[in-house]
């Protein structure tokens, strides 16, 4: 089949999956849709030749070996968009072997922006932040535009757990695995739409107006709304397999997820961030699909830092001895300690100058609505003591409010910044500031003005994520406000926590830690892939699996210490 007839054939195929009211736009700068987006606006400043559309139509692969086995699908509502206004994608890789109805819904971290106010008014009219992330990312990861037709959604350390090779990944190779493309930029978390915003393009070019999207939570919802199918019948979807060393265009297809056994819903980083946040909505917009009964699942990858709750063990006043007293969900907010100083939650997470809380405000679809974004048990239970700031607070929603089964994954020697932050320190982002070495003036500096936050050790840090994991093992079951039933939901579910000291951030995306990277216990070794396989297979309640070096004799064996191919 010719180039030409292959373009041509999926286009064809690509109404399967597009609607009619998805192809009415123009793919055009000048249509109304597309003119006042950031994408289009963006162009007109860097004025390529030639032109491209706002909408690439991307190439299918040029030759067998250009076959990839994700395939990219674009999601049919035109009123959800990427950051730039281009629109929101999926990678779809259909299970390895015989049909499976377990699905895996992969999704990333990394940075993420909202809207700003310039005149402390009602509304969000500052678009700099947004601008100035879209220019340094060149799009990328806030839009869709140079989005490959195919991909092996691998980096140079291999892709993990999305692999679909069933020898190095025997379980999840043979799940459907979808990865919902980070386009909001906003942790996946965001429902907000601001037209208009102003913003200054870096390094001296013009001031622009654009309208900006901050659509992340839909597009996850809207991607597993697409997955159900047409009448519930599953998604087909045009792609490319070889064909006696021929590039041919076929359909695939695939069961509904409505009539799924298991989803496995899996967040690196920020991505975990933002299931903290939306796992239990996500899990209850699943079950509100008809017929749906199947199991729901997270994994929280890279996203187990010390909380504030936490620092009470480490203030003698609130917490004579950490060893024996389990002050973790006493909801302790402040304090004062000879890491943090004096410190408080409220100033980081609630306050009118906390940029934390102003964030999530920008992420709103409904002013006032934090319910919308934040968990929503989480603002039910705090709405009556006015204090729903706590729910901007991730750690505190997993304490006190996610009730869905969880897998948690944190490297004791994690050097990303939002963990040790070597060679500065974790920050802590409650405490009072100050002139530290890490503002002083003097490079190397991690903040470009002072006062500026405290910072902890890597052993201070390695110190609090022992008490905290101790002390949420102790008391996630009898002392959580699910425990309690302040918060009505279920209680937690199943949980498991996998805590390596092997100096990595990536986890469930990287070969080498999801293969390799093994934990010794009670004389016996495990990997990440075969504690996240026990994960997958585990009752989902009443199960506390764990295994966290330094705890219970635990010990780390780091990739590469074993063979590179030792998944055996």
């Amino acid at each position: 089949m010719s180039r030409i007839a292959v373009v041509a054939t999926f286009l064809l195929l690509a109404c399967i999956v597009l609607p009619a009211h998805a192809q009415q736009a123009a793919n055009s700068c000048a249509d109304p849709y597309w003119q006042n987006t950031l994408r289009c606006k963006m162009l007109a400043v860097q004025a390529p030749n030639p032109m491209p559309p706002p909408q690439p139509v991307p190439e299918p692969p040029a030759n067998v070996g250009a076959i990839k086995p994700y395939t990219r699908v674009e999601l049919p509502d035109p009123a959800i968009r990427c950051v730039d206004g281009t629109r929101p994608i999926i990678y779809v890789d259909k299970a390895v072997g015989p049909p499976s109805n377990r699905w895996l819904i992969s999704t990333t971290g990394g940075e993420s922006c909202a809207a700003g106010d310039f005149d402390g008014l009602p509304g969000f009219e500052n678009g700099n932040e947004c601008l100035r992330d879209y220019v340094t990312q060149q799009g990328q990861l806030m839009g869709t535009a140079t989005e490959e037709s195919m991909s092996t959604l691998a980096d140079d350390n291999g892709n993990g757990i999305l692999s679909n090779n069933p020898l190095r990944n025997p379980v999840f190779a043979r799940y459907n695995r979808i990865r919902v493309h980070k386009c909001g930029f906003d942790r996946h978390s965001g429902r907000a739409t601001h037209l208009g915003v102003s913003a200054t393009v870096p390094n001296g070019g013009p001031t622009l107006s654009y309208d900006l999207y901050s659509h992340g939570q839909k597009i996850v919802l809207e991607a597993l709304d697409f997955l159900r199918g047409p009448n519930q019948q599953g998604l087909s979807y045009p792609t490319w397999v070889n064909d006696g060393g021929t590039v041919t265009s076929t359909v695939e297809s695939l069961p509904s997820i409505s009539a799924a056994e298991q989803v496995l819903l899996v967040g690196h980083s920020a991505a975990a961030h933002g299931l903290y946040q939306n796992a239990d909505r996500i899990a209850d917009h699943l079950r509100a699909m008809p017929g749906f009964n199947g199991d729901v699942r997270v994994v929280h990858d890279a996203q187990f830092m010390p909380s504030v709750e936490n620092e009470a063990a480490f203030d003698p006043a609130q917490n004579p001895n950490p060893a024996i007293f389990n002050t973790l969900f006493q909801q302790r907010m402040s304090g004062v300690t000879n890491a943090s100083g004096a410190y408080d939650s409220f100033w980081y997470h609630g306050s009118e100058d906390s940029h934390f809380a102003d964030t999530y405000r920008a992420w709103l679809e409904t002013p006032g609505d934090w319910a919308g974004v934040l968990d929503s048990s989480c603002v039910a239970t705090h709405t009556p003591s006015n204090d729903v700031w706590k729910c901007t607070d991730r750690f505190h929603v997993r304490l006190h409010h996610e009730s869905t089964p969880a897998l948690l994954r944190e490297d004791f020697a994690d050097p990303n910044d939002d963990h040790n932050n070597l060679p500065f320190g974790h920050m802590m982002w409650w405490g009072t500031p100050g002139v530290f070495a890490h503002c002083d003036g003097v490079a190397p500096d991690f903040f470009n003005f002072s006062p500026c936050v405290p910072s902890i050790s890597f052993e201070q840090n390695k110190a609090r994520l022992m008490v905290q994991a101790s002390h949420f093992r102790e008391g996630i079951y009898t002392q959580s406000e699910m425990a309690s039933n302040a918060d009505p939901s279920p209680d937690a579910g199943t949980i498991f926590i996998w805590m390596p000291e092997c100096g990595h951030h990536s986890g469930v995306y990287d070969d080498a830690q999801f293969l390799e990277t093994s934990i010794v216990k009670d004389g016996s070794i495990k990997s990440y892939r075969e504690f996240l396989q026990d994960f997958a297979a585990a009752p989902a309640s009443g199960m506390l699996v764990s295994r966290i070096a330094h705890l219970d004799g635990a010990t780390s064996e780091c990739a590469p210490l074993l063979l590179h191919d030792g998944f055996e």
